[in-house]
């Protein structure tokens, strides 16, 4: 389910010798169409050739005198997102996917682009579910307290029929920025699905309780597009511990499903006029 880099990584690929002139590297690049060399010297790796590096640097330079050192070396089962996070924090050329003795393909700042653009969803922006079980598993394998707020906007099908499409696809895109702008650092979001978002927090039930009845006063006082009237409902649960024999996928499916459960039943109860609207699963 977590894309790693043996998934989108660059391969096969080019390696480029130290010593050839940028001429000649040039002309591979625009038949290969790749995005950077390796270059080798006695048979290893010693750094890395960009396009940049080729457009900055005299023609007349070879390789080595123009290449970018910097790269590191990831595991293929590398997450995606732990690889831009190494990418960016070290400001590298590239990542290589194996070890010094056998690379098997390599991953860019530019693969990496295309390959989260798979997982935002275009109309709201924000990430999709693989985002949400990378962190889990941070938090997880960290043993870290985690909780989990599913929450859909209240009628959303009657407010499409009603107002139509569009102002209800703007509705999303609100509800999206103001669950942004409130959330706290170190909070994960995705749109989990249609008018559905999912929310992991690294903290306690008590917290994330706080936070979503905060959160639905906030969407009940916004002026959202058209004065169109907008509430939610979610449901909310913690886990504080991790039985060993599960994976971190399979607990986070499990929270995320009861999270739901919850939040159709705080739907039930604001339906027959209470005025709870959180249910703890």
């Amino acid at each position: 389910m977590i894309r790693t880099t043996a998934d989108f990584m660059i391969a096969p690929y080019e390696t480029i010798e130290a010593l050839v002139g940028l001429q000649r590297i040039k002309e591979v690049y625009f038949e290969k169409d790749q995005e950077c060399f390796p270059i080798m010297e006695n048979g290893g790796i010693i750094g890395i050739l960009t396009r940049q590096d080729m457009m900055k640097a005299h023609p007349n330079r070879i390789a080595i005198d123009a290449m970018n050192g910097k790269f590191a070396y990831v595991k293929p089962d590398t997450p995606l997102w732990s690889a831009q996070e190494i990418l960016k924090k070290n400001n590298l050329a590239a990542l290589l996917v194996g070890d010094p003795k056998a690379v098997s393909g390599i991953v860019t700042p530019d693969s990496i682009k295309r390959e989260l653009a798979k997982h935002t969803d275009l109309l709201t922006g924000l990430y999709k579910t693989d985002y949400l079980y990378y962190q889990a598993m941070q938090f997880i394998t960290s043993g870290q307290k985690v909780a989990v707020i599913f929450a859909d906007i209240d009628n959303f099908g009657g407010i499409n029929k009603k107002y139509g499409h569009i102002k209800g696809d703007i509705i999303l895109k609100e509800v999206s920025a103001l669950l942004l702008a409130n959330i706290s650092q170190g909070t994960s979001l995705c749109r989990f699905g249609g008018d559905e978002f999912v929310l992991i927090m690294p903290c306690s039930q008590a917290a994330a309780i706080g936070f979503t009845k905060a959160f639905e006063q906030i969407v009940c006082d916004y002026t959202f597009c058209d004065n169109i009237p907008i509430t939610m409902s979610a449901g909310v649960v913690a886990n504080e511990t991790w039985d060993q024999d599960f994976s971190c996928s399979q607990i986070l499916s499990y929270l995320i499903n009861k999270a739901s459960l919850a939040s159709t039943l705080a739907k039930k109860v604001k339906a027959v006029g209470r005025t709870d609207k959180i249910e703890i699963g």
